[in-house]
């Protein structure tokens, strides 16, 4: 008959309940847009800072390059890296004759050109702060599309006294690499990258208004963003 109370003689006591599993401590939260901008244009100002200071028009031009290529790489990173959608549908993929090869469709226009945090919101928002007059942003889209494929791609239309020290091309493949490491220290979002660098021109429009006219700044940071933002990443060191 079993004896209720007592152990049988020999029998091990029985094993502690393990203890809980102590829940995984929440992710911290992401660095504000504005936190990230600051310290992000400090670095390119840095990096552009030279023995008689900073050339603002190559500094604008180079902000705008990684505007518009982060804008191609967000969509890589937020859209085709989790499959949501493959490459072939989210990039309208462009040969030229000269075999070169470029990257068009909606998901970049979003955040370069439609969405509400997009770059051109960015800028042109700057520009009605400053109670400053929009630039054509069709018109730029326009001849960034027409050349395409000939040597006036990524060339700036700026008159000889504003023209930057560099090519967009150039301040891309040069920073890239250096400008999402300064992201990464931050912790960014990669959805968002080309909004980082727009924040940045941004705040530099701000700064600068009694310096560079506004709407030649604005020029500059678009010009080269829809530029770049069409560039392939194979020809970009870091990406």
């Amino acid at each position: 008959m079993a004896v209720f109370g007592r152990r049988n003689a020999g029998a091990s006591p029985p094993s502690p309940p393990a203890p809980p599993t102590p829940p995984e401590p929440p992710a911290p939260p992401p660095a504000s847009p504005e936190a990230i901008a600051r310290p992000l244009l400090n670095a390119f100002k840095n990096a552009y800072t030279g023995p008689q200071g900073v050339h603002l028009e190559t500094l604008y031009s180079a902000i705008g390059a990684l505007a518009g290529f982060g804008c191609q790489a967000a969509v890589r990173e937020a859209i085709v890296k989790p499959g949501i959608l493959t490459a072939e549908q989210a990039f309208v993929v462009v040969e030229t004759t000269d075999g070169s090869t470029y990257f068009y469709g909606d998901q970049i226009n979003q955040p370069l050109l439609e969405a509400k945090t997009s770059v051109w919101a960015h800028i042109g928002g700057a520009l009605q702060r400053l109670g400053e007059p929009l630039p054509d942003i069709e018109e730029i889209a326009g001849f960034v599309a027409k050349s395409v494929g000939t040597p006036r791609f990524g060339t700036l239309r700026m008159p000889p006294e504003h023209q930057p020290h560099e090519t967009p091309m150039q301040s891309l493949t040069r920073q890239w690499a250096s400008g999402l490491r300064v992201l990464d220290r931050l912790g960014y979002e990669p959805g968002f990258t080309g909004w980082y660098f727009a924040m940045s021109a941004q705040l530099l429009m701000l700064e600068t208004r009694d310096i560079l006219d506004p709407l030649l700044a604005a020029r500059i940071v678009m010009e080269s963003a829809v530029a770049m933002s069409k560039v392939d990443p194979a020809l970009v060191p870091g990406a």
